[in-house]
């Protein structure tokens, strides 16, 4: 059996879509699949089994690269094409039954999802390899907790100002000792961030991972105690690793992007999407800076955390 799946170029969507992948892959074990897929997104199928080919890719004026790609994809009769972009190229292929993403953003993404294809699609699911899981055991004990910091993010206005989770980090670390930071995103968001973020912070209790592929930070996040972060990609990989999530939100809708699953919290600023829907958005500032650092550590004293 072959089965193409054409994803989308985000990382969260990605992650989103994982529950389709893997419910693909349990009724269907035989099955070999192909992805279309963005290059900032494929990593996370570094570790997915049954995967046959990865076509990524490659943007090019007048969007010449479905060319190319229809080209591939049409020396093939699929068994099932699956297209969460809603693109051309699912029509003109040739398959036996097709599974198109129709977005409907009065559901949360992952009940699109359900309500598009007909199946659950919940069950997100990021795999990891042996030796990302030894790294791991190397530097995580169970003496201490550990929490996953990411301030990063696509999009400034939704960003946390830095000083405000520098100074939750600072204060976190004076009520409780045991707490360790893992510090994520890409080596870009690192210059821009670190070194505020670990202004006045121990260096013993930071583990730097900004720039650390996605599956590894993956396996991070699976022995991890909390994650703290903006609306982003990695906050829907947290979920996904079935790691408490401490998402903030401010102009984007956490009732469509909202991390999905068990024991998470959502922190919204003191305006909520409709009120931003209805402004012109500067696209250089930040809109988060009502919610403040105490705000945040109440709700992580609330867990336990700090008794």
């Amino acid at each position: 059996m072959k089965i193409l799946i054409i994803c989308s170029n985000l990382i969260g969507d990605t992650v989103l879509s994982t529950g389709v992948f893997n419910s693909l892959a349990k009724k269907n074990p035989e099955a070999k699949f192909t992805f279309v897929i963005g290059p900032t997104a494929e990593p996370l199928l570094k570790n997915f089994h049954n995967i046959e080919k990865v076509i990524i890719i490659k943007k090019k004026k007048f969007n010449l690269h479905w060319i190319q790609i229809l080209n591939h994809c049409s020396a093939f009769k699929w068994d099932i094409v699956v297209d969460f972009r809603t693109s051309l190229l699912s029509y003109f292929i040739n398959k036996k039954k097709s599974y198109i993403f129709k977005k409907n953003n009065n559901f949360h993404h992952i009940e699109q999802l359900n309500n598009s294809f007909g199946f659950d699609c919940s069950n997100l699911k990021i795999d990891t390899n042996i030796d990302e899981e030894n790294i791991v055991a190397k530097r995580i004990d169970k003496e201490n907790k550990y929490f996953v910091i990411f301030p990063g993010g696509n999009w400034t206005p939704k960003l946390w100002p830095i000083e405000e989770y520098n100074n939750l980090i600072k204060k976190l670390s004076y009520e409780n000792s045991k707490i360790k930071y893992i510090f994520v995103g890409s080596r870009k968001e690192k210059n821009l961030y670190f070194k505020k973020l670990s202004n006045g912070v121990n260096d013993q209790n930071i583990i730097d991972l900004f720039g650390a592929n996605l599956t590894l930070t993956a396996a991070y996040m699976k022995k991890s105690n909390l994650f703290i972060g903006n609306d982003s990609g990695l906050m829907h990989l947290a979920c996904a690793c079935k790691l408490p999530t401490i998402a903030l939100f401010g102009p984007t809708n956490d009732k469509v992007y909202g991390p999905w699953g068990k024991n998470n919290i959502i922190i919204r600023t003191s305006e909520n999407y409709d009120y931003f829907k209805k402004i012109t958005i500067n696209q250089k500032i930040s809109y988060m800076n009502s919610i403040k650092f105490d705000q945040v550590f109440k709700k992580i004293k609330s867990l336990g955390y700090c008794e």
